[in-house]
């Protein structure tokens, strides 16, 4: 049995902000086990009479968890982290109507990474971080996120989006949507790269333009959900592979560019020239503009209730 060394520390701090509406409450706790000194932080932010919420994470190494705080004027979120590996940088502040929550990490990180026959892996030490954040579900929030290596879990889910960037790099990702988002959202990418994508209810987003790009990684998207509008969705998928889902209920209308290397599905579509089309066409329904490129990799779309 392992022995953990366990030492509490609470520090309520005064930390300043460019124009705050309250002073942040800030504890923190203390401890060791085998891997050494960790500290874990908690943050809660209340937030002020704001029209729009700015999120940037740069979050590099480990467990990353995000979703809808239900109290609409608040933040609030924790860190675990061993402080001889990792330097996290967290900070929130209003200036001119606009709040910003800034969460980064600085790491210094062992990765074991090796290819072997059928993909590229790694492993990851034993010095694990974890991040949770809950973030107002009804201001327009603006999210750009960077994420690294490890496992991320994001629920938009009562979150209010005006705009959507995730990079998951070589990390694991799962998103999911259950309700409609209450105003538009106008741009949504996702980037994979060498990561994993995996996303539930993501038409409940409500986005203008979408842009997917999967270079060797891989990206399930179930697209179904609440559309009030048409979705122009640009994909490009490098030696990775794309499965899409896209509801029965709206009109699809898909260009293809490939070559002789590629692998692609269109098996629920028909082929009207040089344009895949839904077969029950209905002029009074939302319409998904598809522009899809592949190289050396696979694209599979399909239809459902």
């Amino acid at each position: 049995m392992k022995k953990t060394h366990y030492l509490p520390a609470i520090i309520f701090l005064s930390l300043g902000m460019a124009q705050g509406p309250s002073t942040p409450l800030f504890q923190q706790d203390k401890g060791r086990d085998e891997n050494g000194k960790w500290v874990r932080d908690y943050y809660k932010y209340t937030v002020g009479d704001i029209e729009q919420l700015e999120v940037d994470i740069n979050y590099g190494i480990g467990e990353l968890q995000l979703d809808a705080n239900l109290k609409p004027k608040l933040i609030s979120g924790a860190i675990f982290y061993y402080p001889s590996r990792v330097e996290p940088e967290i900070e929130y502040t209003e200036r001119g109507g606009r709040g910003n929550l800034s969460i980064r990490t600085h790491h210094e990180k062992k990765i074991d990474f090796g290819i072997d026959d059928r993909k590229i892996g790694w492993e990851l030490t034993t010095y694990e971080n974890e991040l949770q954040f809950s973030i107002p579900s009804g201001i327009p929030t603006i999210l750009d996120m960077d994420f690294g290596l490890g496992s991320a879990n994001l629920d938009f889910t009562d979150l209010t989006l005006s705009r959507v960037k995730i990079d998951c790099g070589m990390g694991e990702m799962n998103v999911e949507m259950n309700k409609p988002n209450p105003i538009v959202c106008d741009f949504l990418k996702i980037d994979t790269g060498l990561g994993s994508f995996e996303a539930e209810g993501l038409g409940n987003i409500n986005a203008r333009e979408v842009d997917i790009e999967v270079g060797m990684g891989s990206a399930d998207i179930d697209y179904r959900g609440h559309f009030t509008q048409d979705v122009e969705i640009d994909i490009e998928v490098g030696m990775g592979s794309l499965e899409l889902i896209l509801p029965e209920n709206v009109n699809v209308k898909a260009k293809i560019h490939h070559n002789f290397l590629s692998s692609v599905d269109m098996d629920d579509l028909i082929k009207k020239g040089n344009y895949y089309l839904t077969q029950d066409w209905e002029s009074d329904r939302p319409t998904v503009t598809l522009d899809i490129s592949v190289g050396l990799g696979s694209v599979d779309i399909n239809l459902r209730n």
